[in-house]
């Protein structure tokens, strides 16, 4: 287990809203936060559910969340800035670290929780307020802690003074506590008399302590992961610094090979310098444009002179170059990417199928009990036999009693009735009462989301994944369902003029031919293959931007047809809802765009005046007395 402090190396002070935004983004799933910049964001961010890989697949961040004095994780910035205010001295009150395992090393969720906690008492900050977050983005299961400096009691500030020391040797004592590989650091274990200690390692150099430039230093801050800069500086630089040391090494291409074990390639940066690039990046894309570093940043005990002076004039790798397989590599395996996610799949269906067998053993149960409340049934079906023989012999009681006037006895018959109805009125709710009751006591059957949400609580890692991956593709699919409505206002089509839910129809209309596509909408054709519109069920739409005449009148007539309380013009095109205004005017047909009454006027005053034209052109002419004299003379 690695700890990693991350320092502030900003002019202004941390924000705990930015850092608790960043650690805990995705296990919210709130919006609780709008301020773009701030602890909340940090915090919003390292809980983010699921990032997407370079295969399109979906990557699980934070894991699991857990706080500590605090109330809620959506109060965390706030409470913190509260204690924070106490302590005005305080320079810069937000303290973050990271705690990093093997690659090979997939410790449970407690396990890791419980090490955090003992980082937290090692520093003696255990009571402070804090939120720590599991990830799992990487290949390295890691653990981001974020921490107010400032106690939420006493409002002493914490002291960081040699910190690494403290949690590389309690990195060490939780090694051994779980079982754990023992990592590299300020301290070592080695093994006296069959029993473990924990002595002090003065060969360690921890990259994080070598000189880094501030913009690498500000991208590890914010992503949550090294830089390539202080990547190269850990593995590479040592393997290279062997390579330099050896005396046998003998060229440029020696040089290559040692860099290339990690993905990487030196160049000529032009000026008199060298860069570092990682080549390790699998898509053309990325090979376009690769990540790049200073070879004097990332190995500053490489100098071009000296080695020019030993191997000659630079060389660039050689294309026959024999190379292994890089053992290591900044990027991501996407190999390995793909096993992590066919190990996710085979757990959520191991997941699922013991969701299905739990559901099997509910049903079973159900059926049991149902059977057992058959006799209720019988019962309730007896006391309204009951009621109704109790009505009957009333009624032969009336009937028989000869006391009574027959307007006595028509007046005890409606008695009887109304009083009937109402015992069975009182019967009747009852017996649903005590219906609802039995039904209450049956058994569950499990429903899915549900069924996930419950052994999530239980700490069921796979549960935790598919109940994140639900969020996360409702998330998605809101976004889709936002993304096709904003699309389908700007489309232009015939809608009706109430909303309705209507389904796609299939009927002879105008000679059309009519094809009902996979989605289940009808489009209707000309007898010439020439599209004429596609009936969605709630919509007409042409698919196109160029409708020709015919095929907008038969739409506007089909639709006029099809939803009798009027149609309405939907979509942006001012030009188009022109063009179906006239046409619908022209077929008598009522268009309910209320926005378009003015251009109805409009259009409806040119026909207008274009009919008179018409009716005075085809007017015949008048003829003279005169010339009608002349005509019948002749």
């Amino acid at each position: 287990m690695i700890p990693k402090v991350i320092r502030n190396h900003h002019t202004d002070k941390s924000s705990f809203k930015k850092l608790t935004n960043y650690i805990t983004k995705g296990i919210t799933q709130s919006e609780a936060f709008s301020e773009q910049y701030g602890w909340g964001a940090l915090t919003r961010y390292i809980t983010q559910e699921n990032i997407l890989d370079g295969l399109g697949g979906s990557i699980e961040k934070a894991i699991a969340v857990e706080i500590g004095q605090l109330s809620s994780l959506a109060n965390a910035p706030a409470e913190m800035y509260a204690v924070a205010r106490q302590a005005p001295r305080a320079k810069d009150p937000v303290y973050h670290y990271v705690l990093s395992w093997p690659e090979h090393e997939r410790p449970k969720v407690e396990d890791v929780f419980s090490a955090v906690r003992d980082t937290l008492t090692a520093l003696g900050i255990a009571d402070h307020q804090y939120v720590i977050a599991i990830h799992a983005d990487t290949d390295n299961l890691h653990a981001h802690v974020e921490v107010n400096r400032v106690h939420p009691q006493t409002f002493q500030v914490f002291d960081t003074y040699r910190d690494y020391l403290t949690l590389h040797y309690a990195a060490r004592e939780a090694e051994i506590k779980y079982g754990w590989q023992h990592d590299n650091g300020f301290f070592q274990v080695i093994e006296v008399n069959g029993k473990k200690c924990i002595v002090r390692n003065n060969e360690y150099v921890d990259p994080d302590l070598v000189p880094t430039r501030p913009g690498a230093k500000r991208a590890e801050v914010w992503s949550g992961e090294q830089s390539l800069e202080t990547w190269c500086k850990a593995e590479p630089a040592r393997d290279l610094k062997r390579v330099l040391e050896d005396k046998k090494t003998s060229s440029w291409q020696n040089i290559h090979r040692a860099l290339a074990q990690y993905g990487l390639e030196l160049r000529d940066a032009g000026g008199g310098g060298f860069k570092v690039v990682d080549i390790s990046a699998g898509t053309p894309e990325k090979m376009n444009k690769p990540l790049t570093v200073s070879a004097a940043a990332a190995f500053r005990f490489m100098k071009r002179a000296e080695l020019e002076k030993r191997f000659g004039a630079f060389e660039a790798r050689s294309p026959d170059l024999q190379l292994d397989e890089p053992k290591r590599t900044y990027k991501r395996d996407p190999h390995k990417r793909l096993e992590a996610r066919l190990a996710r799949k085979a757990l959520r269906e191991d997941l699922y199928h013991r969701f299905k067998a739990e559901e099997r053993e509910a049903r079973e149960r159900q059926t049991l009990a149902k059977k057992a409340l058959v006799p209720f049934a019988q019962e309730d079906k007896n006391r309204y036999q009951k009621l109704q023989a109790a009505y009957r012999a009333r009624r032969i009681g009336i009937r028989q009693d000869a006391k009574l006037t027959p307007v006595q006895k028509q007046q005890a018959y409606m008695l009887a009735k109304v009083t009937m109805l109402k015992a069975r009125e009182q019967l009747v709710q009852q017996i649903q009462q005590e219906r609802a009751i039995r039904r209450s006591l049956l058994p569950k059957i499990p429903r899915w989301r549900e069924w996930v949400e419950q052994q999530a609580q239980r700490g069921d890692e796979a549960a935790i994944s598919a109940l994140r991956g639900m969020i996360y593709q409702e998330s998605r699919n809101k976004k889709k369902k936002l993304a096709r409505g904003n699309a389908q206002i700007e489309e232009n089509a015939i809608l009706p003029a109430v909303h309705q839910c209507a389904d796609p129809q299939v009927r002879g209309f105008e000679n059309l031919l009519w094809n009902v596509g996979k989605n289940g909408c009808v489009t209707y054709r000309f007898n010439n293959g020439e599209m004429a519109f596609c009936d969605e069920g709630e919509r007409l739409t042409f698919g196109r931007k160029e409708v020709s005449d015919d095929a907008l009148a038969l739409t506007v007539r089909y639709g006029a047809d099809k939803w009798k309380e009027g149609i309405r013009i939907g979509g942006g095109d001012f030009a188009f809802k022109k063009r179906v205004v006239r046409m619908a005017i022209e077929q008598n047909i009522v268009v309910q765009n209320i926005e378009l009454r003015e251009v109805e006027k409009q259009i409806r005053g040119e026909l207008a005046a274009m009919r008179g034209t018409q009716r005075k052109n085809t007017r015949p002419k008048p003829v003279s007395k005169g010339r009608e004299r002349e005509s019948c003379s002749r």
